[in-house]
């Protein structure tokens, strides 16, 4: 057998091998980019379901008639609890970028101040609440705005 025959198959296939494993590296990482776009997508619109749910069901415990301040305020905390928000911003900071989780805490921590203001008493009428509704508004539209940054960052 010729040695010139022997080096031309070796190489051949050994050409061909490479190949083969980038085309798969490259598969295997265009895979992983669109999983974790999937994934961040996923979890920064369940905050922000979390964090709407969380501020309308306070709205609904806050609305309702009741004379006693004490089972009022109970009401909206448990509310509050019961939305799930507080795990839906644990599982996104845990995981996302340091601006995200900034601008997701920004917002929840705006929620929490709508919490207090309408367990303090205040209605949905009064001042203090639109105030602290205004402010928690500002800080999910920067919460969104930050989210779609981020995912475009991963898009490209």
């Amino acid at each position: 057998m010729e040695w010139g025959t022997l080096v031309g198959t070796a190489l051949g296939a050994v050409l061909g091998i490479g190949a083969t494993l980038a085309g798969e590296h490259l598969r295997w990482r265009r895979t992983v980019r669109h999983n974790r776009l999937q994934d961040r997508r996923t979890m920064y619109a369940d905050c922000l379901v979390a964090l709407r749910r969380a501020h309308e069901a306070m709205r609904l415990a806050a609305d309702e008639d009741d004379s006693d301040p004490q089972l009022r305020a109970a009401r909206i905390r448990q509310a509050f609890q019961a939305s799930g928000c507080d795990e839906a911003r644990e599982r996104l900071v845990l995981t996302a970028p340091d601006d995200v989780s900034e601008a997701v805490d920004a917002s929840y921590h705006a929620l929490r101040r709508i919490r207090e203001t309408l367990a303090s008493g205040s209605t949905l009428a009064s001042h203090e609440y639109d105030a602290a509704r205004q402010a928690h508004g500002d800080a999910t539209r920067a919460a969104r705005t930050v989210f779609r940054r981020d995912l475009a960052a991963l898009e490209s």
